[in-house]
């Protein structure tokens, strides 16, 4: 007539609770673990290394965003997608390696992918419109391209002497990227844990109800904080304290940038779900969903630093 407890706690939502914070936790522990492998493997063996996290990032992402797309794009739109992802990352990191070519290879490589989509509306004009060439394109940008961006950070050298004594290259860039993107993430969940019945006010209600603004605020508090262990741990290890009154406010700028992009990123894939009528975009990572759940704020994050290092060696 009733059910056993060991049934009860079964279906307890406090039991699914603790289960999906459990999978969080374990699939967070690993990830970071991945992270700091590549990373070492790019500082002790060669950048090429890390380049081949960013590829199966790439590939991985590609196959949730055209999972999550495919029933407004066609077959040939998704190959031609699939073959721009595949060849895209590595094109561009063996250039940017070897001749500082990144950049134009990744254009040449989006202006082919135009060129044979557009072309599909002369071959398969029946089934091919504006608006399925449209959301092909946007999964090309929407993870490879951006990665692109990741790569080239990647192999970003130290530039002028002062850039060299500063350490100012793709550890550094990298690093910043993979520590103020989750530290903005973690911050701005505990602010909005902590404050948000006492300021409830929703950052983006109709596209993600649960983001408040003072989460939002937490968020780039964590990005700056992110910035300054950045800075202090790095510069004690390989940079150098010179200057700090002009490079700890640029690491504290970087930061803050840094975290509104990964906002922005978190609320672009809420949306995109959200129009997509899905809650998460894979199950590689239980507890997070997919590759693109989990890399969200930090491919708007990489382009940041990216921008930030850019201005700084133009500058220098």
């Amino acid at each position: 007539m009733y059910a056993t407890t060991k049934e009860n706690d079964a279906d307890s939502p406090f039991k699914t609770g603790d289960r999906t914070m459990k999978n969080r936790l374990i699939s967070a522990t690993l990830y970071v673990v991945i992270l700091l492998a590549f990373y070492f493997l790019k500082l002790f063996v060669h950048d090429f290394l890390f380049d081949v996290l960013i590829y199966a990032f790439a590939l991985i992402g590609t196959f949730e965003i055209l999972r999550a797309t495919h029933d407004k794009t066609t077959k040939p739109q998704r190959v031609l997608v699939w073959i721009f992802s595949i060849i895209c990352i590595p094109m561009v990191a063996v250039s940017e390696y070897f001749f500082r070519y990144g950049l134009h290879v990744m254009s040449v490589c989006f202006f082919f992918l135009v060129f044979a989509l557009f072309s599909l509306l002369v071959v398969r004009h029946e089934e091919t419109t504006a608006e399925n060439i449209g959301v092909s394109l946007f999964s090309a940008v929407y993870p490879t391209v951006m990665l692109t961006l990741l790569v080239l950070a990647n192999h970003i050298g130290a530039g002028s002497e002062t850039a060299k004594a500063l350490a100012l290259d793709s550890r550094l860039a990298i690093l910043l990227i993979f520590v103020i993107s989750p530290c903005s993430d973690a911050v701005a969940f505990v602010f909005g844990m902590l404050l948000k019945k006492y300021l409830p006010r929703k950052m983006a209600p109709t596209i993600s109800p649960n983001k408040t603004v003072i989460g939002a605020v937490g968020g780039l508090v964590g990005g700056m904080l992110g910035a300054l262990a950045v800075y202090f741990v790095y510069n004690s290890l390989l940079g150098s304290f010179a200057n700090m009154q002009i490079w700890l406010p640029i690491y504290l700028a970087a930061g803050l940038l840094a975290a509104a992009a990964t906002e922005f990123g978190d609320l672009v894939e809420s949306c995109i779900k959200r129009k997509a009528g899905i809650k998460d975009m894979g199950k590689i990572m239980p507890g997070h969903g997919g590759v693109l759940d989990r890399i969200d704020g930090t491919l708007f994050a990489t382009a940041a630093v990216y921008l930030v290092f850019v201005v700084i060696h133009l500058a220098l």
